[in-house]
């Protein structure tokens, strides 16, 4: 009787540890987030040589080239303020335990450009997983969360890499053309 109680208890202690979260040591990913709006914010000021009217038309012109069906992405392009406002999305994919990545689902973000003399503003914000209604990436931060779970982490790291490639994308193409000159 002694024994079956032990083994008892034995399965029962072992079934509780094993159903905890582990603990994490993975470090936060170190997206930047605005302290007045508590959200994801990727936002800079680029100096830039140009007149609002030349550095908008280079951003149209990069929008068009960076992004595939531009009709859906710009929801306003304001030639008067020099302003282009987007909404496009990146995606993000789980790793499965043979390292092979299976396309997990869809974050959408506001891109906003805006144009100035000699400068540019960037602004890109407002994450939301696609689902039924507004999934917020920022809760991907609560490791306290009964939801959370260590994929998350790569999930932001997987956007923050493909913002970070939309930037420098879009800081080489707000970069003037080098014109050549045909000299023979």
């Amino acid at each position: 009787m002694k024994k079956i109680a032990a083994l008892t208890l034995f399965m029962l202690f072992s079934t509780i540890l094993f159903a905890q979260k582990p603990a994490t040591d993975l470090p936060t990913p170190a997206l930047p987030i605005d302290e007045r709006t508590n959200l994801v914010t990727y936002q800079d000021v680029v100096k830039q040589e140009g007149t609002p009217a030349v550095l908008y038309e280079r951003a149209m012109k990069w929008v068009k080239k960076y992004y595939k069906n531009t009709s859906e992405v710009i929801k306003k392009a304001d030639a008067e303020k020099y302003v282009i406002e987007m909404r496009s999305s990146v995606r993000i994919f789980s790793k499965q335990k043979d390292g092979t990545l299976l396309p997990k689902n869809i974050v959408y973000y506001n891109f906003k450009l805006e144009c100035r003399d000699n400068r540019y503003r960037y602004t890109i914000t407002n994450f939301n997983e696609k689902a039924a209604a507004a999934a917020p990436i920022e809760n991907w931060f609560k490791t306290d969360s009964p939801y959370w779970t260590p994929s998350q982490y790569d999930f932001l790291n997987q956007i923050d890499e493909q913002i970070q490639q939309l930037i420098s994308s879009l800081e080489e193409g707000m970069m003037p053309e080098e014109v050549f000159e045909d000299e023979w």
